[in-house]
């Protein structure tokens, strides 16, 4: 179809450059479909949108790399999350390293950077310690005389922050994975014991004097899969409480799912070996009745929390490192 053409108007004003780069700008918006499973695509989508805004309110081209920079990140917000992808976090740390990197250069260069010093150097301290020499170099920064050389100590510190803050959430996605292998581990153990009992009932007897689990006289193949139940019973007691001090966290990657599920798999290998223990006449004045046996179970499946418990300070550890500093205060 033809189209008519426009007349520019001769007397009308040039369209100034700002405008003429917002009306080229590339679209950063998140696919909403993507982000409604994965949540960090959120912010990564508002990030990108501040850094266009940024470079549109200035004239001139952007600093070197940005754009490329920009678009690393967006196209991996885009991708297809598959389960590599997710083990091992190659699209999330892809975007906010690329992210970083575009940042620091677009601060560092900003015109009113004098105006910026105050938040930057907050943000540094952050991730770095007051003694690190990029720090120090920092607060010798003046807003009054800012040159090349003064814009070059701020992108470096800011890259060195951004760079420990990744590092961070690099060591919560490691410590996810490791939990989850381990969480798999002792999923299949506890499968495996359960089948092989149902096969031989003989190979696991866990009876006291003339009661077993299941209340039969002799050993029976339901015998370890009740007593796995009431060790899983008392870990999910466990867990309870670990949702009630595990503070909320701002972290893309999440540990709690996977601590509940050691909790949960530990109480019921536990409360096998406990009970087992108990055949043996050890507690022979305390296990005198089939509940009671019961609720040994149940105990031995809950007191996985004395060894779990630093696996839990450990974590909390691991995920404070990687949580921002206004997370943790509000």
């Amino acid at each position: 179809m033809a189209t008519i053409p426009i007349q520019q108007n001769p007397n009308a004003a040039p369209e100034p450059a700002a405008a003429a780069s917002r009306s080229t700008a590339p679209d950063w918006s998140d696919d909403l479909t993507r982000s409604r499973w994965s949540a960090w695509r959120v912010p990564v989508g508002e990030k990108l949108a501040w850094l266009q805004a940024e470079l549109d309110g200035r004239d001139g081209p952007p600093p070197h790399g940005v754009p490329e920079a920009m678009a690393i990140a967006h196209l991996s917000t885009k991708a297809t999350s598959g389960l590599g992808n997710w083990y091992s976090g190659a699209n999330i740390e892809r975007a906010w390293r690329s992210l970083h990197f575009a940042e620091s250069r677009v601060v560092a260069s900003s015109p009113d950077l004098g105006g910026r010093l105050a938040a930057v150097r907050e943000r540094v301290l952050e991730d770095l310690d007051r003694n690190d020499l990029r720090v120090k170099a920092l607060q010798e920064v003046k807003a009054a005389s800012i040159g090349p050389e003064e814009r070059a100590t701020v992108a470096e510190a800011l890259r060195a922050a951004y760079s420990t803050s990744d590092n961070s959430h690099t060591a919560v996605r490691s410590l996810r994975n490791r939990l989850l292998l381990f969480g798999l581990l002792m999923l299949g153990l506890n499968i495996g014991l359960g089948v092989l009992s149902s096969l031989s009932p003989m190979l696991l007897p866990l009876c006291v004097k003339d009661f077993c689990a299941t209340g039969g006289v002799g050993p029976a193949g339901g015998d370890v899969w009740l007593i796995q139940m009431l060790g899983a019973l008392g870990g999910a007691v466990a867990v309870v409480i670990l949702l009630l001090r595990t503070r909320p966290s701002v972290v893309a990657y999440t540990l709690t799912p996977y601590q509940a599920c050691i909790k949960i798999m530990l109480g019921a290998v536990l409360a096998i070996v406990g009970v087992l223990i108990a055949a043996t006449g050890v507690l022979e004045g305390i296990v005198t009745t089939r509940p009671a046996l019961l609720v040994l179970a149940l105990i031995l499946g809950y007191s996985q929390q004395v060894g779990t418990r630093f696996l839990d300070s450990y974590a909390d550890t691991v995920v404070g490192k990687a949580q921002p500093k206004a997370a943790e205060s509000g």
